[in-house]
């Protein structure tokens, strides 16, 4: 416990608002049983008495601290919470999610001999009343530690975003990572490709348990998909293209393969748009984004999925996921 004590942890929550979900956020926070911690709270501009609120809550405890800026994004917010934190270890929190009593302690202990530790996420489902009705929680597929760059596949899900994981301050502190504040989309992404660089072994932490709260979401999930959210899609499996040939030599192919069939087969229609032309345009760009190479440790069905666009036929496939899509 007294090498535990001696790490101070800086705990960044970016609040643009965010009044409804704010307190609860934070009472999570000093709940928690690892007290060397400092808060910060970056208000990004907010306009619905979020930032009176993050005054009156640093009447609580001294380990708040609250610091108002101008609308800018998350990514500006992040970065100023950077610029202030005195942590050894940084965590970031989104402001209408919650962590467990033990987050921070779990993350302390597993950090002592690893580079990178990883939590649990928990999705949490509530309706336009409040209630909760789908806790779902999402299962690791990894082992519990190893080599971040041979088991990146498996991780893939929960090493994108910023929350549910623990960084070292000095990392980022030495290479001067920051959020690129001129993006729109990935900007998390970009950042954590650039902090895995310097990073070789991970450990999950399972009771470092995050609380990812999804607000309103009783819709059809297609009606989620749009060209928009393609294209934000494709951009940000460029941009780990590029990060995987050269922190994953050995499997980026394998990888970007089975993204790409990813995409295949969620974006068979789009909301308002179910033309079998439109889907061949997706197609096409999917296949021409980077070149495509077949991998023996895909299956059958995959591999010949590479080979017709290899061979450059999109109409071929348009037809075996439209057809597949519609049989689930």
């Amino acid at each position: 416990m007294n090498t535990m004590e001696q790490s101070l942890v800086s705990i960044i929550i970016p609040v643009y608002n965010a009044k409804a979900h704010l307190e609860a956020c934070v009472q999570s926070i000093l709940d928690q049983s690892y007290k060397h911690f400092e808060l910060l709270l970056i208000d990004d501009g907010s306009s619905d008495g979020s930032s009176e609120l993050c005054d009156e809550l640093s009447q609580k405890s001294e380990n708040i601290r609250v610091i108002h800026k101008e609308n800018g994004g998350v990514s500006t917010a992040r970065n100023r919470g950077l610029e202030e934190a005195g942590g050894e270890f940084i965590v970031f929190v989104d402001c209408d999610d919650m962590i467990s009593q033990n987050y921070v302690e779990s993350f302390i202990v597993a950090s002592r001999d690893t580079d990178l530790v990883i939590g649990s996420i928990e999705d949490v489902y509530v309706d336009g009343t409040g209630k909760i009705y789908k806790p779902d929680l999402r299962v690791h597929k990894a082992p519990a530690q190893g080599i971040l760059a041979e088991e990146y596949y498996d991780l893939i899900d929960w090493i994108r975003g910023p929350v549910a994981k623990l960084y070292r301050k000095a990392i980022i502190d030495e290479h001067h990572l920051r959020f690129d504040e001129n993006l729109s989309v990935a900007e998390d992404q970009v950042f954590n490709f650039s902090y895995y660089r310097y990073v070789i072994s991970y450990k999950i932490e399972e009771r470092s348990l995050y609380q990812y709260f999804h607000y309103d979401t009783k819709i059809s999930l297609s009606t989620l998909y749009t060209e928009k959210t393609f294209s934000n899609d494709v951009f940000k499996m460029d941009i780990e293209y590029t990060f995987l040939k050269e922190y994953c030599p050995n499997s980026y192919n394998m990888i970007y393969i089975h993204q790409v069939i990813g995409l295949l087969n969620k974006y068979t229609a789009l909301q308002g748009d179910s033309r079998a032309l439109s889907y061949y345009d997706r197609v096409k760009r999917l296949a021409t984004l980077h070149p495509l190479v077949v991998d023996p440790s895909l299956g059958k069905k995959k591999q010949l999925i590479v080979r017709l666009l290899q061979m450059k036929l999109y109409w071929v496939v348009v037809v075996y996921y439209r057809y597949k899509n519609r049989q689930n």
